[in-house]
């Protein structure tokens, strides 16, 4: 059986992770930091941008994947990867490291963050269900 929804979900997300990598390595040459974040600002961003979809993503990917392949309807299974897909494009560009960034970058985080969350919450509850019957 081919997982193709799952497919062009992680592959859009492997993008964005190549993007936010290639980001933080060109970070680090531009503040001349070689190793963790150096105590600037600019770099620990950057680090924590990559390593936020690092985080997060994979573990929705796989749910994603696991859904595929016992069943869900494609329906369901697109509307959750377009919305990790969504989810995880939008964090990097609201991610903010000083509290007074605007209001919309702060609600931008919140709906990221949240969403993200929900979206695993939602895709557990729907695999032990199914599991449980």
């Amino acid at each position: 059986m081919p997982l193709t929804i799952t497919s062009i979900h992680a592959a859009i997300i492997n993008v964005l992770m190549a993007v936010l990598s290639t980001l933080t390595a060109m970070t680090c040459g531009k503040t001349h930091v070689a190793l963790v974040d150096g105590g600037n600002p600019e770099m620990a961003l950057a680090m924590r941008r990559f390593g936020n979809l690092s985080e997060y993503a994979a573990m929705a990917a796989l749910m994603l994947l696991l859904m595929e392949l016992v069943g869900i309807p494609p329906v369901w299974i697109h509307t959750y990867g377009i919305a990790l897909v969504a989810l995880r494009l939008l964090h990097p560009f609201i991610l903010f490291n000083d509290m007074s960034a605007p209001m919309v970058k702060k609600l931008g985080r919140f709906v990221a963050g949240v969403g993200t969350a929900g979206l695993l919450l939602i895709s557990g509850f729907v695999l032990t269900m199914l599991w449980i019957s």
